[in-house]
């Protein structure tokens, strides 16, 4: 059984207080004794053996990392280089943070190196969720090296995309009127959705609240590069969701 409820007592304190500046240890060091809870900008660390730092910033972003099935929550925590732990760690997150996720699916992930490649990333399947506490933490008895952290969705849960809906995979924007546009058929039938895409750098390029089949390929005007993006389309308020992958083709 995880062992969180030391955890469990640091969330709760640290909920209720307002939010600490992002961490920054210089070359003094900090120390945190076995056994302390140790808190910062949602991240609790609770060190089975004594634990020090030095020259380590860490930093909290809205960051999301894209995976082909499953996304990321729109908050990860960046140490400056890899930091070695044993023990417990936990992280708290907003609702608005969940970025399509079903908070009882979230599972710790972590990265030994900063990166926004899924690839790089290691699930720890068995993290213990409190969906009502929105926190999620797991309890390392070996120790890990880690420089990103963050929490994903295991497997989408989401209700099964309606059938009658069909999205293109591919555009040609070249002005000769076949395939300019992205095109999902029968979206019309649910103008209640959010559509987001992504390049391959986890970065919007295009959302919009609606989607009515018009995006054209372009960025805040600008025609985007020939490549493979990716989207996300919430449909009925979050009933259900389409996910895949558009390629800008250029003849």
């Amino acid at each position: 059984m995880n062992r969180i409820y030391t955890i469990y007592l640091a969330i709760g304190l640290l909920c209720s207080t307002a939010a600490s500046a992002q961490l920054k240890v210089g070359s003094e060091g900090l120390f945190i004794q076995n056994g302390t809870v140790f808190s910062t900008e949602g991240l609790t660390l609770v060190p089975s053996n004594d634990w020090g730092m030095n020259n380590l910033m860490v930093t909290k972003e809205a960051t999301v990392v894209i995976w082909p099935k499953f996304n990321s929550i729109q908050r990860m925590y960046r140490f400056s280089r890899p930091a070695t732990f044993e023990g417990e760690i936990a992280l708290t997150y907003a609702n608005i943070e969940l970025n399509g996720n079903r908070a009882e699916d979230l599972v710790l992930a972590y990265s030994g190196t900063t990166s926004s490649n899924y690839k790089d990333f290691s699930l720890v399947k068995e993290s213990a969720v409190n969906p009502a506490e929105r926190y999620i933490g797991q309890l390392f008895s070996a120790p890990i090296s880690f420089s990103d952290l963050t929490a994903v969705t295991m497997e989408s849960t989401a209700a099964t995309p309606y059938k009658d809906i069909e999205a293109n995979n591919m555009i040609t924007p070249n002005g000769d009127g076949v395939n300019d546009f992205w095109i999902v058929k029968n979206i019309h039938l649910y103008p209640n959705n959010e559509l987001k895409i992504y390049d391959r750098e986890g970065r919007v390029v295009f959302s919009m609240i609606g989607y009515d089949n018009t995006w054209d390929g372009k960025f805040n005007g600008n025609p985007l590069p020939e490549d493979t993006y990716y989207y996300i389309l919430y449909i009925d308020s979050g009933k259900a969701k389409k996910a895949g992958f558009i390629s800008i083709v250029k003849e």
